[in-house]
């Protein structure tokens, strides 16, 4: 404990510190043990010695326990107080202290070359054709469309107030769309909440029609949907499915990078069909896969993983290399290059989508991914 402190630790001691945290019931007790005093510590403490108060207790209780035999091959863990102290120990970058939720204390000292994590950034396309770039758009009314006022909010979402009659905007249409590495929320005509993954889009009327609400997505969107009985609420799914809604919380996956179009309902009730062909209701805590097979029903997924992103997370539970990438690369904004085909590595667990790339790839590189990142926002991932 003492060696560790003093800051004198050799790298293969290190490591076999790091190993030493991913056993399941070292991790339950540093979850304990971390929730215990988290009161005592701030964002504003200094990273070298905020962390050696935290781990200081842990290793006087396990400072005699061996090392494995065999590394734990996993990503990074589930509890996010253990995989606090994981990065910590592994990157010096960063360090979870909130309770439910980690708050992200960022080091200076960062590579150059690095790549920042992704943000709010969209496009909004008008009625007319005009672009507007919403990241470097000031806050207030930015456009007038018919009797609806577009808003930028402090807050950083696109809100529209529609006012007067709907018969001279319910045929104007506005786009947004989110670029790789970005991310947006946009409050429709009728008070539903729509938020956008990156490289993402939804085309929609500046105030719905009187009968129903109609609206086309691409890549990936959580929705919240108001509830209007006498007006459905109609999705084209990048015009390879439907949804159709009355009043619920919904999140869909169409990246065409994906093999099906994944619908996930956190409550109220949909009808999800493929081009029209097949067509299947869904109960809250259910999942529809459109995909070549078909149209099935998951009755029990994984909601966490399905929100990660929303929240703020990368979940890369029970998850293979390939689609690691696929979201490193819509939020990072690099291009994923395999140099020998992908390797056959699987990860555990879920990690903050607000660091830098060089701490993610620092992680991913304990799964044994090999990489190297060059110009041009290339990642090519080695065998």
């Amino acid at each position: 404990m003492n060696t560790y402190l003093s800051g004198k630790l050799t790298p293969q001691q290190h490591q076999e510190l790091i190993s030493l945290l991913e056993q399941e019931d070292v991790a339950n007790e540093l979850d304990q043990l971390l929730r215990a005093s988290a009161g005592e510590f701030t964002i504003d403490d200094e990273l070298p010695a905020t962390e050696n108060r935290i781990i200081q207790g842990l290793l006087q209780k396990i400072e005699q326990r061996p090392a494995p035999s065999t590394p734990v091959k996993r990503l990074i863990r589930k509890w996010s107080w253990a995989a606090a102290v994981l990065l910590i120990l592994g990157t010096g970058a960063y360090l979870w202290l909130a309770k439910g939720r980690p708050t992200p204390v960022v080091a200076s000292r960062l590579p150059l070359s690095d790549v920042a994590p992704g943000g709010n950034k969209a496009v909004l396309t008008l009625a007319d054709g005009r672009a507007v770039l919403l990241d470097s758009t000031a806050n207030g009314t930015i456009a007038l469309q018919g009797s609806t006022t577009v808003v930028k909010s402090s807050d950083g979402q696109l809100i529209y107030r529609p006012k007067g009659s709907t018969a001279t905007t319910a045929g104007l249409l506005n786009t947004l769309r989110t670029p790789r590495g970005g991310q947006y929320h946009v409050t429709l005509p009728d008070g539903t909440g729509v938020w956008l993954n990156s490289a993402s889009a939804i085309t929609y009327p500046t105030s719905f029609a009187d009968d129903q609400r109609k609206v086309s997505i691409s890549g990936e969107a959580y929705i919240e949907v108001a509830t209007q009985k006498d007006k459905p609420f109609l999705v084209d799914v990048d015009g390879r499915g439907a949804i159709e809604v009355l009043g619920t919380a919904f999140n869909v996956n169409s990246y065409v990078d994906e093999a099906a179009i994944t619908t996930t309902l956190i409550n109220g009730g949909i009808r999800v069909s493929d081009r029209g062909l097949h067509q299947v209701i869904l109960k809250p805590g259910e999942q529809a896969h459109a995909g070549t097979d078909g149209l099935t029903i998951v009755h029990h997924p994984d909601i966490d993983k399905v929100m990660a992103w929303k929240n703020g997370f990368f979940n890369f539970e029970n998850v293979h290399l390939g689609e690691v990438m696929r979201q490193i690369q819509r939020w990072y904004d690099v291009d994923v290059i395999y140099e020998k085909g992908i390797p056959d590595i699987q990860f555990e667990g879920e990690i903050s989508r607000n660091i830098k790339l060089s701490d993610l790839l620092k992680v991913l590189a304990r799964a044994e991914v090999k990489f190297r990142l060059e110009e041009g926002r290339r990642l090519v991932v080695l065998p």
